[in-house]
C-alpha cells in the first residue's frame, strides 16, 4: 500500500472516531478540576492527562483549539520529543495557540533532543536526517537557548530543567512530579544505569 493510501485511510479513521475521542474529552473536562494534556501521545497515557495526537489535536491549527478549550483553558501541558518534527513556521502558531488557550497557572513541560549533548554519537542520532529512529522527520536540533525562544517570544517564562551548556557541562534538576513524566531524561532512561548521562532530554518548563 503506497504512502499516500495509508494517509487517505487514516484520515477516513480518524474522522469517524473524532466523536469518540469528543466524548472522552468531554467526560474528562468534566470531571477533572485541571486540564492536563499530553501532546503527541500515540499509545502513552498518563493519569490524568488527556492524550492527544496530531489527527484529533493539530496544535498548529487554532480552530482545534477552538473546539475543546472555550469554556476551559489548558491547565498542564506535556510533550516529548515532538517539537522537534516542527517546522519554524508551526513553532510559531503552536507558541501562539498555547498561550491564548492556557490559564494563568499554566506550566508547559517540553522535551526534545539536546544539541549541546557532549556525545558525537547521540547528535548523529538525534539530528535533523540523523541515523536515530524517527530522525529522518525532524526538523531542528535545539538547545536550551533556541528552545526557550520559541516560547518567551509569545510571552512565557523559560525553566531550564535538565540540559546541557555550551561548555558541555550536564545540569538536571528534573524529578517525576505533577508537570509530568519524561522518560527519555537522566533518571528515567535505562541507557544512563550506570550513572552517566549517556542518554537525555533538553526538558523545560515554561508558565507565565
Amino acid at each position: 500500500m503506497s504512502g499516500n493510501l495509508k494517509n487517505t485511510f487514516r484520515k477516513i479513521f480518524h474522522k469517524i472516531t473524532y466523536p469518540l475521542f469528543y466524548l472522552k474529552w468531554v467526560l474528562y473536562s468534566s470531571t477533572n478540576k485541571e486540564i492536563k494534556l499530553l501532546v503527541g501521545a500515540g499509545l502513552t497515557e498518563f493519569r490524568g492527562w488527556f492524550p492527544t495526537d496530531v489527527h484529533f489535536l493539530d496544535i498548529t491549527k487554532e480552530s482545534d483549539f477552538q473546539k475543546l478549550f472555550l469554556k476551559r483553558k489548558i491547565d498542564k501541558i506535556l510533550a516529548e520529543h515532538v517539537l522537534e518534527h516542527l517546522t519554524s513556521g508551526q513553532l510559531k502558531l503552536m507558541a501562539a495557540n498555547f498561550y491564548k488557550y492556557s490559564s494563568g497557572k499554566i506550566n508547559i513541560r517540553i522535551a526534545v533532543p539536546d544539541g549541546f549533548h557532549k556525545d558525537q554519537i547521540y547528535i548523529e542520532q538525534v539530528k535533523p536526517g540523523g541515523t536515530g529512529n524517527g530522525a529522518d522527520d525532524h526538523k531542528h536540533l535545539f538547545n536550551y537557548k533556541s528552545l526557550s525562544e520559541v516560547f518567551v517570544n509569545v510571552g512565557f517564562k523559560a525553566n531550564p530543567i535538565e540540559y546541557w551548556n555550551e561548555e558541555k557541562e550536564f545540569y538536571t534538576v528534573y524529578k517525576n512530579d505533577g508537570n509530568g513524566i519524561i522518560r527519555r531524561s537522566f533518571i528515567n532512561d535505562k541507557r544512563n544505569s550506570d550513572g552517566s548521562p549517556n542518554y537525555t532530554s533538553l526538558i523545560i518548563d515554561f508558565t507565565k
